[in-house]
């Protein structure tokens, strides 16, 4: 066994995030569930909850010989698979969602079927020097960071002054 830690992105059943980041943990594995807090209606009230930011996803970091492991896990349906073998998450793609996940900028997930936008980099504020993709949406300039490795990506609204074309 080579020993060295790789992050992996699991699928699960819908709403089981939680409870498969749980049971990783009791397992001894480390995981990773980002969650951003949302503002939720109901009809008679309105409430802040905590939810998954990219919906049946949840990261576990393990050594790649016993990745099999936690497919043991109720709620963990299979790993996201790229290129005909699981995929595998950079520490780099980590961090950076973690970072963007503490801050207190508003957060979207989206697939990457989106087109290619215009490439910038953060000039400003606690992305500077950030590269992504300048999307224009509802009038407000967003900015996509690619999670290439489960082919997906976050947009985070940012000013217009604080960017500038690559």
């Amino acid at each position: 066994m080579s020993g060295k830690l790789t992050w992996f992105a699991l699928y699960t059943r819908t709403r089981f995030e939680q409870k498969v980041s749980d049971d990783l943990l009791k397992m001894g594995y480390e995981s990773y569930m980002p969650t951003q807090k949302t503002l939720r209606q109901w009809s008679d009230r309105k409430k802040w909850i905590e939810e998954p930011l990219f919906k049946s996803y949840c990261f576990v970091r393990i050594v790649p010989e016993l990745y099999r492991e936690p497919l043991k896990i109720n709620g963990v349906i299979k790993y996201v698979w790229l290129d005909n073998k699981p995929s595998t998450v950079r520490d780099s793609e980590i961090e950076t969602i973690r970072l963007l996940c503490s801050s207190e900028m508003p957060l979207e997930a989206v697939g990457l079927s989106i087109e290619k936008g215009q490439k910038v980099t953060v000039t400003e504020g606690l992305l500077e020097g950030m590269t992504g993709e300048c999307l224009k949406n509802s009038g407000q300039h967003k900015i996509l960071i690619r999670i290439d490795s489960i082919s997906h990506g976050l947009l985070v609204s940012v000013p217009s002054s604080f960017i500038v074309a690559c």
